[in-house]
């Protein structure tokens, strides 16, 4: 190995964040799940500043949660079609700092592809937030503090 490769740059080094993976594998087939657990609380919609910027206070959820979900396809494309997700939030009721659908937003937006004058994200899990046609949130009470995202593609 040269020594320029070894001291090649990582992506987020380059960018400044990471985007995300290029897929190796097809998509999942119709009527598969796949399923995320991530520790900690997951990311949640706000509308004023963005999760996606690096400098969000929840910035870290926003990259556990899709870290976790690239692990979570395994090399698998996103898949185009309609998704259910079903997503369960674990934890003391004090450790919950927002609401069950600022939540259940965050996630959606996380797990698809995004654009932005500054970045691109790309899609992990589906293409766009919009292929969600179903779906069941809740929070569990549990001593840890950790939620499970279940995504079946119809």
């Amino acid at each position: 190995m040269s020594s320029k490769s070894a001291n090649k740059p990582t992506i987020e080094q380059l960018l400044g964040y990471d985007p995300g993976c290029f897929p190796t594998r097809p998509s999942p087939s119709k009527g598969e799940t796949v399923t995320i657990l991530v520790d900690g609380l997951p990311p949640y919609k706000e509308l004023h500043f963005s999760i996606r910027n690096k400098r969000h206070r929840a910035h870290d959820r926003f990259k556990l949660l899709r870290s976790a979900a690239i692990v979570s396809m395994d090399g698998r494309a996103r898949y185009s079609g309609p998704v259910e997700i079903d997503i369960e939030i674990h934890g003391p009721q004090d450790a919950w700092d927002k609401t069950l659908l600022d939540y259940a937003s965050g996630i959606s937006d996380s797990l698809d592809g995004s654009a932005g004058p500054s970045f691109t994200f790309l899609p992990i899990v589906y293409q766009d937030d919009s292929q969600i046609v179903g779906g069941r949130s809740s929070f569990v009470k549990a001593d840890s503090t950790h939620y499970i995202v279940r995504v079946t593609f119809l």
